[in-house]
């Protein structure tokens, strides 16, 4: 087994094991500890996925099954900056694709890609239960609805400065 000091600082450690120690059955923390992993080191690195596996007793593949099959978990590096844009079917009929383009233009890439900068990460999600105020983008967890192409360069200039 890998050693945590390998992976993890000794404050990250006791609390991977206080969330593993939540749960009766410790593959049940799988999901709890990426999001914590992910939280803590900004992405779950091969690294990282191996040593979760073997401390809560999973095969390997498992935790990259978890990590790759969850949008708001991911395998590489992200932004600073998490832009998600909805793509359902309420954002979609009122302009999430329009919005979409304004972006990539804006930030100078595609979706799945990040700026040059490591500032913001660009990715579409199929939901974000913004239905009633579509289209509707979340960054960092802040929602904006009702975006347009126009407010595009407002909000993204809003976060360029934030740590």
């Amino acid at each position: 087994m890998m050693k945590s000091t390998e992976v993890f600082s000794a404050k990250e450690f006791s609390d991977m094991e206080n969330i593993r120690a939540r749960y009766q059955e410790p593959a049940s923390a799988i999901l709890p500890l990426l999001h914590y992993v992910q939280g803590a080191q900004g992405h779950l690195s091969e690294q990282a996925l191996t040593f979760v596996a073997e401390f809560i007793g999973v095969p390997h593949v498992r935790t990259f099954e978890v990590a790759t099959y969850y949008t708001m978990l991911f395998t590489e590096p992200v932004g600073r900056h998490l832009v998600q844009v909805c793509r359902n079917l309420s954002c979609h009929v009122n302009g999430a694709e329009e919005v979409l383009q304004g972006l990539k233009r804006e930030l100078g890439i595609d979706v799945g890609a990040t700026t040059p900068d490591r500032v913001f990460t660009l990715v579409e999600v199929e939901c974000i239960g913004a239905c009633d105020h579509a289209p509707a983008m979340m960054i960092d967890g802040d929602l904006h609805r009702s975006v347009t192409v126009d407010s595009v360069s407002r909000i993204l200039n809003s976060y360029r400065e934030k740590p």
